[in-house]
């Protein structure tokens, strides 16, 4: 391989690496914007964080955690739920987002309305949890709200 041709790969790799990285802020700065111009009573609270990830505070005890998964050109979304102390850290769903930016095939990231309706679709088993945490007057475990145990109780 010459040094061109290993300059065009290079230059390949970068242009797709930003883009990705673009359509990865598209995605965090519309999600902030369709829950603080919400009107609906989400109980969220925008937490900032200087890495690539989004934060929202829910009911002021729980961490909704946003970030692309590990790994270089990662396409994968993650959504986490943790304590406010940071003490547990589950993994609550996953998406996917392409390079043109549209997020499981279909939502395209510059829709509020779309993105914050796939989001809140995501993150409804925790809501689910905590309501049935309160009404029934038990405690929640973190573990009760993590990936696979959503996936035991709906199968």
């Amino acid at each position: 391989m010459t040094i061109w041709e290993l300059s065009e790969k290079a230059e390949y790799i970068a242009d797709r690496h930003q883009q990705l990285h673009h359509q990865w802020q598209h995605y965090c700065n519309t999600l902030t914007q369709a829950i603080t111009l919400s009107k609906a009573k989400l109980h969220h609270a925008v937490g900032c964080n200087p890495d690539d990830d989004l934060r929202f505070f829910l009911f002021d005890h729980f961490i909704i955690h946003i970030a692309l998964a590990e790994g270089f050109n990662s396409q994968t979304i993650e959504y986490f739920v943790e304590t406010r102390a940071g003490e547990q850290k589950v993994l609550i769903a996953r998406a996917h987002m392409a390079q043109n930016g549209t997020i499981d095939n279909s939502i395209d990231n510059r829709d509020r309305n779309s993105v914050l309706e796939h989001y809140l679709e995501k993150i409804s088993p925790v809501y689910d949890s905590l309501y049935r945490a309160i009404h029934d007057d038990v405690p929640l475990r973190m573990a009760d709200l993590s990936l696979s145990e959503v996936r035991k109780a709906v199968a």
